[in-house]
């Protein structure tokens, strides 16, 4: 499943299994990203990239908002 290229915001968080976004509605995404660690976990952050699933994200790149 594939929806194309998004950009989304939210608090960009750290589980056992890797990063996830929770945007203010509180939609959850989990976020496939080639970088094993991220400056901004923590923080209000934008990703885009493309949906690779129901609820994935694989992100092209993660920024400060």
């Amino acid at each position: 499943m594939s929806a194309g290229r998004i950009r989304v915001s939210g608090i960009l968080s750290r589980g056992r299994r890797g990063m996830f976004l929770t945007t203010r509605d509180e939609v959850v995404w989990i976020i496939e990203s080639e970088e094993t660690e991220c400056e901004f976990v923590g923080l209000v952050v934008i990703v885009e990239g493309v949906v690779a699933g129901r609820d994935r994200l694989r992100a092209d790149w993660i920024g400060p908002v």
